[in-house]
């Protein structure tokens, strides 16, 4: 990615790895303002996806005014965010072929950036709160909803997406492969412990708490509250498999 966004993500494959940094440019101003508002849970946010990463034998460092995030003091955020840098590598999976390794890469050094903005609207959520009208013509009657819209993170998608793939977790259906470019990159992210039920937000753990599902599987996940879990639906697809078959 390069200008006019206020910073440039730079992927280089070696030898044996492959390295990557985010870097700030001339036109970053505003995006330092605005990440210097974030709240204290957006940066432990970002704090608990380097140890995601981590956990893949990935190795990043975020620094903050010259401080690594890990022993960053938030008080000291109140004269604003004046340099931000993200730097990381990755051990090559194969020598042949980088590609993925290149992409895991540059989704983590967005991911962390993304981490620290405003959370837009999740399109595919609920409806927005307030009063929504449906009229239905052939029955004539007109009903007034009123629901709840839960915030979903955009940077713990791609996280998960990167960590997990794109194949479904359940049926190991993959849209890329299905749909070719159409899809590229798509799955629907799946929260093992559904955001609704959760007393107050909190960060989410994209390795242990999102899991990548096709859009079939994970409209049987909510067919019940609280939602089958994969091991479950993996279960119900083994038994209809073996009594058709008998």
């Amino acid at each position: 990615m390069s200008r006019p966004h206020g910073f440039s993500i730079i992927v280089t494959p070696l030898l044996s790895r492959v390295k990557g940094e985010l870097k700030l440019d001339r036109l970053a101003a505003d995006l330092l303002r605005v990440i210097g508002e974030a709240d204290s849970e957006k940066w432990l946010q970002v704090a608990e996806l380097l140890r995601a990463y981590e956990s893949l034998g990935a190795t990043f460092q975020v620094l903050v005014n010259g401080t690594l995030i890990e022993a960053l003091n938030l008080n000291e955020l109140d004269q604003g965010v004046r340099t931000f840098t993200c730097t990381g590598s990755l051990m090559k999976a194969s020598v042949d072929d980088s590609s993925s390794d290149v992409l895991m890469v540059a989704e983590a050094l967005f991911s962390f950036i993304v981490c620290l903005l405003p959370l837009d609207i999740d399109q595919e959520s609920a409806q927005e709160v307030g009063n929504v009208d449906f009229s239905f013509a052939s029955e004539g009657e007109r009903y007034s909803v009123l629901s709840n819209r839960y915030e979903r993170s955009r940077a713990n998608r791609a996280a998960a997406i990167a960590v997990h793939g794109t194949s479904c977790t359940v049926c190991q259906f993959n849209f890329d492969q299905s749909y070719g470019s159409l899809a590229r990159g798509y799955v629907e992210v799946h929260h093992l412990i559904p955001v609704s039920s959760m007393d107050k937000p909190r960060p989410v753990d994209p390795l242990t708490e999102l899991v990548p599902l096709c859009a079939n599987c994970h409209r049987m996940a909510h067919r019940r509250w609280p939602p089958y879990t994969p091991q479950e639906l993996a279960a119900a697809r083994a038994y209809s498999a073996s009594t058709s078959q008998s």
